[in-house]
C-alpha cells in the first residue's frame, strides 16, 4: 500500500514538473520569438547605419604590424614604475583594468600621488578588487608634496587605434591634440602632473649624476624638447633635435636647485630600463637594438593598440545573431532615430534621441568634438585665472607647433581673478576661436566602465560636495553609482543647451536651477552644440520612463564588451601582472619607495673614487 501511494505521489510529481518545464518553454519560446522578430524588424530598419567594427589598421597608425611578444613587452612597461622618475607611479596608475583602461578619479594624482590599489589588489574586471577613487596628493619621503592634479579626467585606452590619425598628427586627448601613438605614450613620462613629478632632484646622494648607478653612459633623447641648460626652464617646443643627457645635477648653472625638464625625466626612465637584465633581453630580441625612448614608446604603443572592444551584444547583433534583450533593441532603435522624428518597433512608437548624430556605428564616437558647456573642475590647472592675460586670450607657453592660442575668454566675464575659467578645449590644438570650449565625443564603448563622466569627470553621480576620499564604496555600489551617473550625463544631453542667465532674467520669479549640477554659466550658450544645428528647436528630448531606461541599457551594456579588458587583439594578455621586471612593487599607487631608490633587480655597474664597483640596489 505504501509503496502504491510512493508511486502515485512520484509520478504525480513528475506530471507537474512536466508540466512545469513544458509552460516554460513555451513561455521561452515566445519570448524568444518575439525578440527574435524584433532584432530583424531593428536590423532591417537601420541596416544601412549598423556597421562592424573594421579590424583594428595597425600598419596604417602605427607604420608596422605588431607582434604579441612586442604587445607582451609593452605590457611589462606599461605596468611597471620604473618609468616614473619617483618610483611611484606606472601607466596603469590611469588606466587600470577595473576601470576599464581609465581610472574612477574625476582628476587623477601621478607622481607623489597616493591611494587606490597596487597591482596585487586591482581587479581582474569592471568595478572589482580595490577601486581607485581617492587618489590624493603625497610626498616624495623628503618633504615635497605634489601640488596639481592632472589636467582632465583620464580617457579610456581601449579602442584608441581607431582614434589616431598620424598624418595630420590629432585626433587623441580631450583636445584632439597629437596623432602618433608611439609619440604620444611617451608624454606622461616626462610630464610633471602625471610621471615626471613636480619634487626636486636630491641635493645629496643624487643617484643621477654621472658618478651615479645611472648614467654610466650618456642617453640620447630623440622624443626631445627644448629647455634653457642655465635655469633649466622649460620651452615647450616639441619635436626638437635629439638631445644627449649625461647626467642631472641637483643644482642648476644658475645655482638653483634642479627640477627635472622633460627630457631629463624621460632620460632617466631609459637609464633606469636599460639596467634591468629582463628589459636588456626582450629590446635585443625583439628591436635587435638597446633599450632608446623611441623603442620604448613603440612597446607601449603596441600594447595600448590591442586594447579593441569588439564582442558586445551590438556586435554580435550586427553578426547576425538575436543577441540584444527586447529593452536594448528598442533602446538601439531610439538611439539611431534623429531628433524630432519617431519610429515604430513591436507596435511602439518611440520617440528618437538622436545619438547617432555624434556616437555613430561602430566607433559610437571618438572623433568629434562639441561644446555642451559642461562645467570643469576648478582644480585642473587649465581652469585657473592665472593664465589668463589681460586682453582676454588665454595665455600659456606658446607651443611653435601648434601656433598662437585664440581669444576664447572676455575679461571679467569668461575670466577673472575671483574665480576659476573654463577649459578651452580644442582651441589648444587648433588655434581656432571656432573651436572655443570644445571637447572630445568620447566612444560610448564600455563607457559604462570608464566612470565618472565629461571631460573633467565632473559627473560623478554623487552630490557635488561629496568626497570620494571619505567614501567606502563597494563593488555593488560603485555599479549603480556608476550606472546613475551614467543616465545623469544622458539625461544632459537629452535636455540640450539652456542659458541659465537669460532664464533667469526673463523669468525672475522662476529661476532655473540645474539638476546636474554641470552648467557652466561662463561658457556662451550660442556656442553649445549638443546636435545638427538645425535641431536645438526640438531640445529638450522628453523621454517616457521606459524610453530612457531601454536607451540607458543599451549604452550602458548592448555596447560593452566584458572581455575588453582580458584579451587583447592579439590575445595578448592584459591584466595587470602581479609582478615587474624592475623588482617595484606592479603598482597604481605609491610604492612607499623614495626618488633615490633604484631598481631592485637592476644591475649596476658604476665609476666611484677611481674603482669599478658592481652590485644590485637595495
Amino acid at each position: 500500500m505504501k509503496a502504491n501511494v510512493k508511486k502515485a505521489f512520484l509520478f504525480f510529481l513528475s506530471l507537474l514538473i512536466g508540466i512545469f518545464l513544458f509552460t516554460s518553454f513555451l513561455v521561452l519560446s515566445k519570448r524568444e520569438f518575439k525578440k527574435a522578430r524584433i532584432s530583424h524588424e531593428v536590423r532591417e530598419k537601420f541596416k544601412e547605419q549598423l556597421k562592424m567594427l573594421p579590424k583594428p589598421p595597425f600598419k596604417k597608425i602605427l607604420g608596422y604590424e605588431i607582434t604579441k611578444a612586442e604587445a607582451n613587452l609593452g605590457r611589462m612597461l606599461f605596468n611597471d614604475t620604473v618609468l616614473s622618475r619617483n618610483n611611484d607611479v606606472s601607466c596603469a596608475t590611469c588606466h587600470l583594468t577595473n576601470h576599464g583602461y581609465a581610472d574612477g578619479n574625476r582628476l587623477n594624482f601621478g607622481a607623489l600621488g597616493a591611494g587606490g590599489p597596487t597591482g596585487k589588489s586591482v581587479g581582474k574586471k569592471w568595478g572589482s578588487g580595490k577601486l581607485s577613487l581617492n587618489r590624493f596628493c603625497s610626498d616624495d619621503s623628503f618633504g615635497f608634496h605634489c601640488d596639481d592634479p592632472m589636467f582632465r579626467n583620464t580617457l579610456s585606452t581601449i579602442n584608441v587605434i581607431y582614434r589616431a590619425n598620424p598624418r595630420t598628427d590629432s585626433g587623441l586627448l580631450w583636445d584632439g591634440r597629437f596623432g602618433r601613438l608611439a609619440f604620444q605614450v611617451l608624454l606622461p613620462i616626462h610630464t610633471r602632473e602625471e610621471m615626471c613629478g613636480v619634487n626636486p632632484v636630491p641635493t645629496t646622494n643624487n643617484p643621477f649624476t654621472k658618478e651615479g648607478p645611472l648614467f654610466d653612459q650618456p642617453i640620447t633623447v630623440k622624443h626631445s624638447h627644448l629647455f634653457n641648460p642655465e635655469s633649466g626652464k622649460q620651452i615647450f617646443t616639441f619635436n626638437s633635435p635629439p638631445q644627449t643627457i649625461s647626467s642631472v645635477k641637483s643644482f642648476r648653472r644658475n645655482k638653483n636647485i634642479t627640477y627635472p625638464a622633460r627630457n631629463e625625466c624621460l632620460a632617466i626612465a631609459v637609464a633606469k630600463v636599460r639596467k634591468i637584465p629582463y628589459y636588456q633581453r626582450k629590446f635585443k630580441k625583439i628591436y635587435q637594438s638597446e633599450v632608446t625612448d623611441i623603442l620604448i614608446g613603440k612597446a607601449l604603443a603596441a600594447f595600448v593598440s590591442t586594447h579593441i572592444a569588439n564582442k558586445s551584444p551590438y556586435d554580435f547583433f550586427v553578426s547576425g545573431y538575436d543577441s540584444l534583450s527586447i529593452k536594448q533593441l528598442k533602446g538601439l532603435a531610439i538611439f539611431m532615430t534623429p531628433i524630432g522624428e519617431t519610429t515604430t518597433i513591436d507596435n511602439q512608437e518611440l520617440r528618437g534621441a538622436g545619438c547617432a548624430h555624434c556616437h555613430s556605428p561602430p566607433f559610437f564616437g571618438g572623433s568629434e568634438f562639441y561644446t555642451l558647456g559642461i562645467k570643469g573642475d576648478d582644480r585642473s590647472s587649465l581652469s585657473q585665472p592665472s593664465i589668463i592675460s589681460n586682453n582676454g586670450s588665454f595665455a600659456i607657453n606658446v607651443q611653435t607647433t601648434h601656433g598662437t592660442l585664440p581669444a576664447c575668454h572676455i575679461a571679467e566675464v569668461s575670466a577673472s581673478a575671483a574665480g576659476a575659467s573654463p577649459d578651452i578645449g580644442r582651441a589648444i590644438a587648433t588655434s581656432d576661436t571656432k573651436d572655443c570650449f570644445k571637447f572630445r565625443t568620447p566612444t560610448l564603448r564600455n563607457v559604462i566602465e570608464t566612470y565618472p563622466y565629461f571631460h573633467h569627470g565632473t559627473e560623478t553621480g554623487l552630490n557635488p560636495s561629496t568626497k570620494t576620499s571619505h567614501l567606502s564604496i563597494n563593488s555593488k555600489q560603485f555599479k549603480n553609482i556608476s550606472l546613475y551617473a551614467l543616465k545623469r550625463a544622458i539625461q544632459y544631453h537629452l535636455r540640450g543647451p539652456v542659458d541659465m542667465t537669460r532664464v533667469n532674467t526673463l523669468q525672475p520669479k522662476h529661476v532655473f536651477f540645474d539638476p546636474f549640477f554641470q552648467i557652466d554659466p561662463l561658457v556662451p550658450p550660442i556656442l553649445m552644440q549638443f546636435g545638427p544645428g538645425e535641431s536645438s528647436t526640438h531640445y529638450p528630448v522628453k523621454l517616457d520612463k521606459n524610453s530612457l531606461h531601454s536607451l540607458l541599457d543599451f549604452v550602458a551594456f548592448g555596447l560593452y564588451d566584458k572581455k575588453a579588458v582580458h584579451r587583447g587583439y592579439l590575445n595578448n594578455r592584459l591584466s595587470h601582472p602581479r609582478r615587474v621586471p624592475s623588482g617595484f612593487l606592479p603598482s597604481v599607487t605609491r610604492d612607499h619607495g623614495v626618488q633615490t631608490e633604484l631598481p631592485p633587480f637592476g644591475k649596476f655597474k658604476y665609476l666611484k673614487r677611481n674603482q669599478l664597483q658592481e652590485g644590485k640596489s637595495k
